[in-house]
């Protein structure tokens, strides 16, 4: 101190300011002294009121999920398809149950084994009189199940059989026990969990994976749980291995008791009536406190010399600066600071300046608020992660919602040009929407989700008439505009919760595939079980491909006609039917392009389609597109007819012999690597593919025409082994031999 005085002034800022510095320090570093004291003394009592609460929050969270495995039980205890199944059962059996119901039932019990947070391994429906469970896999005899598949020493199948006492209560737990599960031969600590309900039929046993549970909420490392029943039976322990005496005695009020150098916790459940017993032997405690000794000593030496050494440099840095900017803030707001240290100059020179950045980034930020906050909205739907304290300034509404999506589609061909167009086009579109909504529902927010795509979030309890009529309205105002565009609305259901934005527009999204093809504006509401449709049959496909590259344009016209047919008698949607044309119009572009036919009407990404809406536009276009590469593909093949021909007749007359590429190279007087290349550049194929082709339809037609033997028609065209046939038969048809000619029969 006095090598202190000597070298500054007593009333200097940089003494002063150090020893307020070295104040500080004795001031915390005292209280670090008497808290480490005041530590040492008590930890030992805040360990126990750690474990205290380690416990209680295990008793809280086992409470919670015990609560919630009676009310799933017992909702599936009184399911109106259980019932069922069980009075089918007691009218003819097994024989009379309707399985449709079991899948039902089924799905249910599998929600409930898929939720990782309720740690159910199985649930089981046990049908006693009628001796047959309902599980997770579907419907087993109850010897078959407790003696096969869910084996335990302490639950054997005559355990099962009687019926046990549960003194009236809905929910009995049992002792947790090691089950041999099937057919994994897994070993697995399961808690069963047997409801009763008096003259119910059935009952439902659950089994709780306790291991997966107590991984997820134990204690403090060293310890071990107990959970008894009412009459103090043990129902699980975290550590079965573990050598246990008799538990002291617990008077059911004291919240902890020290016995022979063991402490014990205990707990009562309100809601279950479970004793929780967390036993920690007494040197994990003292290996807790020495551990934590040693770290506050260590962090105490550090922190003293950091804050010394600290203390120094800060004082000398600031002082002379900070004396010299103080006696400039008295000047004008120009010359604030004027001084050698480059830094502080820069935020003298910037504070005049930063009121005046503070008012225009205020009407900035009020300009681009909405922005954020669509954009806010659009990273909820999307699930993208934001910073939440960013968000937290963003005004979004909460309550119950619903989402109402617009999908437009312009009937256009598209263009770069035309699209910054369509985006605008669009915007003016959400301005009508927003307009309309905003006016029924003064809390909505609409936004923009890209040029096709128009999201309205609709704040209400339910689906109200003020919405049917606003929406109804929309229809009706753009429905005088089909012709340029076509507008599908889809409805989500009401959502309690923002933090299920995601959830609803995914519903939403799901709704907008429900369109069907018409020209008008469509509402859809509720989401329709549809089943899936194809215009093709994988035989029709195979057809449909090789007329095309025959350039038979009659016999593909008549297969589109037939598909188109199939899908409107089924009720195809606008994307099946899209889906449909546009996979049938990829066939025929990528057929010219195997026979390098250039045709530039066919380049055009999805023109033939822009402006098609219902089945008879998408026939039209198809049929259009199919006219000219047919017309393509039979001028190409007239180019090269002699040679192709030639090898054609060659295969059709010799289709029982051994053909080789090597054989019809000599006959041609070519070289076989040439002509392989020179079939595959005329027609698209290769040699082998034309071979088998052939002898698979002349194959078809001995099927169909004969009762010839399969071994001995795959020998007439030329195959010797019969197993090669059937699987080349099976390749290019989708179905066997036997099995076509069965399906010709049947048909005919």
């Amino acid at each position: 101190m006095q090598w202190l005085t000597s070298r500054f002034s007593v009333h200097s800022l940089f003494f002063k300011m150090l020893v307020y510095f070295l104040i500080v320090i004795s001031l915390l570093s005292s209280y670090n002294i008497w808290s480490m004291t005041f530590y040492t003394r008590n930890v030992h009592n805040e360990i126990v009121k750690y474990n205290l609460t380690l416990i209680r929050n295990t008793v809280d969270s086992f409470e919670k999920q015990y609560t919630t495995w009676k009310s799933l039980l017992l909702s599936l205890q009184h399911d109106e398809f259980v019932g069922n199944i069980s009075r089918q059962a007691d009218k003819g059996g097994k024989q009379a149950i309707d399985y449709l119901q079991v899948d039902l039932v089924m799905d249910q019990i599998r929600t409930l084994v898929t939720q990782p947070f309720y740690h159910l391994q199985n649930v089981m429906i046990y049908y006693r009189s009628h001796s047959f469970l309902l599980e997770l896999d579907g419907m087993v005899d109850d010897d078959r199940m407790f003696r096969h598949y869910y084996v335990s020493e302490a639950y054997p199948y005559e355990f099962w059989l009687k019926e046990a006492d549960r003194s009236g209560a809905f929910l009995q737990a049992l002792p947790s026990s090691s089950f041999t599960i099937e057919p994994k031969s897994s070993e697995v600590e399961l808690l069963p969990l047997v409801s009763h309900v008096p003259g119910s039929p059935w009952e439902i046993i659950a089994f709780v994976n306790m291991k997966s549970w107590y991984e997820s909420y134990k204690g403090m490392a060293g310890s071990r749980l107990l959970l008894l029943d009412q009459d103090g039976t043990p129902l699980f322990q975290s550590d079965p291995s573990a050598k246990d005496g008799q538990l002291p005695a617990w008077n059911g009020k004291s919240e902890w008791i020290k016995d022979k150098g063991t402490y014990y916790f205990f707990e009562k459940g309100d809601r279950s009536g479970l004793t929780y017993v967390s036993i920690i032997p007494h040197n994990e405690l003292n290996r807790s406190i020495s551990r934590m000794n040693w770290i506050a000593v260590l962090l105490f030496a550090a922190t003293l010399l950091i804050g010394t050494v600290a203390s120094w440099f800060f004082t000398r840095n600031i002082n002379q600066p900070l004396k010299r900017m103080i006696t400039g803030l008295g000047k004008t707001e120009q010359h604030l600071y004027e001084g050698t240290i480059s830094e502080f100059n820069a935020i003298a020179s910037h504070l005049q300046g930063l009121h005046h950045e503070r008012k225009e980034i205020k009407a900035w930020m009020d300009q681009v608020k909405p922005l954020l906050t669509s954009y806010h909205y659009m990273a909820r739907f999307k699930n993208i992660n934001i910073d939440e304290a960013a968000a937290a300034e963003l005004p979004v509404s909460e309550g119950a919602f619903m989402i109402v999506v617009f999908q437009l589609r312009y009937r256009h061909t598209p263009s770069e040009r035309l699209e910054d167009m369509l985006t605008k086009a669009t915007g003016k579109i959400k301005e009508i929407i927003s307009l309309q909504v905003q006016e029924a529902f003064p809390l909505s927010h609409t936004l923009q989700m890209d040029s096709r795509e128009i999201l309205s979030i609709v704040y209400t309890q339910e689906r109200s008439e003020r919405l049917l009529a606003c929406l109804n309205e929309l229809k009706r105002i753009f429905d005088h505009d089909q012709g340029t565009y076509l507008i599908t609305i889809a409805v989500s259901s009401v959502f309690q919760h923002t933090s299920h934005f995601d959830q609803a527009y995914a519903e939403a999204m799901s709704l907008l595939l429900q369109a069907m093809p018409l020209e008008e504006t469509q509402i859809i509401w509720e989401k329709a079980l549809r089943e899936e449709v194809s215009g093709f049959t994988a035989e029709q496909e195979h057809e449909f491909y090789v007329n095309l590259q025959a350039g038979n344009e009659s016999s593909c016209q008549e297969l589109l006609d037939r598909a188109f047919d199939s899908l409107h008698r089924r009720g195809a949607t606008a994307d099946q039917l899209h889906q449909f044309a546009h996979a049938v119009l990829s066939r025929i572009r990528k057929t010219m392009d195997l026979l390098n036919i250039e045709s530039s009407p066919l380049q055009s990404d999805h023109q033939p389609l822009a402006h098609c809406v219902t089945p008879e536009h998408y026939q039209q276009a198809l049929l259009s597109e199919l006219a000219r590469a047919a017309e393509a593909i039979r001028r190409k093949r007239e180019e090269n007819y002699d040679i192709i021909q030639f090898i054609a007749q060659f295969m059709e007359n010799h289709i029982s012999e051994e053909i080789s590429l090597e054989l019809l190279a000599d006959k041609l007087n070519m070289s076989p690597t040439y002509l392989s290349g020179y079939i595959k550049e005329k027609t698209g194929s290769n040699f082998s593919d034309h071979l088998h082709a052939i002898r698979i339809r002349k194959a078809k037609e001995l099927l169909v025409t004969t009762n010839m033997p399969v071994q001995e028609v795959g020998a007439q065209i030329g195959y010797r082994n019969v197993t090669s046939f059937i699987r080349m038969f099976k390749k290019l048809t989708g179905q066997p031999p036997g099995d076509y000619r069965k399906t010709h029969w049947i048909r005919n």
